[in-house]
């Protein structure tokens, strides 16, 4: 028979693991999140054109997106994150994640006419477009665990996100 005091014991380690998320967390998706950034754009770089070749481009586009998704789920079950720790996650999105979504985004624009000739204009202006919705709800994910303190560079981090996005969106419409 368990005793009481092990099964107290077993529910606290079920909880923690259950519901602890936290800034290392929210850190580690957002590497995540930059990786496959990266991965996308060494496929896009990588494109020379056609229909068939576009695939591994769909198919980085939509891992990235389940990325975010998970990194929203997660940050909405995290707790509130420290001051110093908020400050963290900002200079991470500005100073790496950032660039990084910029560059990939500056990269799906050279190869426009290549993906305009196999059709795929408009499924990758689509596909961007869910992923600005998508990153627009981290960053709300986000901005509602950090402390008002941190919120304003919050948001100004992630103006310059959705700024990259609207800058390759509008090449493609």
């Amino acid at each position: 028979m368990m005793r009481l005091s092990n099964f107290s014991k077993l529910a606290q380690s079920a909880k923690a693991a259950l519901t602890s998320r936290d800034a290392a967390s929210t850190q580690q998706n957002l590497e995540t999140i930059n990786a496959a950034v990266q991965k996308l754009t060494a496929t896009v770089d990588g494109y020379q054109g056609g229909l068939l070749a576009a695939n591994s481009i769909s198919n980085d586009e939509a891992a990235l997106g389940q990325k975010i998704k998970d990194a929203i789920k997660d940050a909405n079950a995290s707790e509130m994150v420290t001051e110093e720790e908020a400050r963290g996650i900002i200079k991470y999105i500005t100073d790496t994640l950032e660039p990084n979504i910029k560059t990939c985004m500056t990269s799906l624009q050279t190869k426009k006419e290549q993906l305009k000739s196999a059709g795929l204009q408009g499924t990758v202006s689509g596909d961007m477009e869910d992923l600005r919705k998508l990153t627009n709800d981290l960053s709300t994910a986000l901005l509602a665990k950090s402390p008002e303190a941190t919120r304003e560079d919050g948001k100004k981090a992630m103006q310059l996100v959705d700024g990259d996005f609207e800058v390759a969106i509008k090449a493609f419409v």
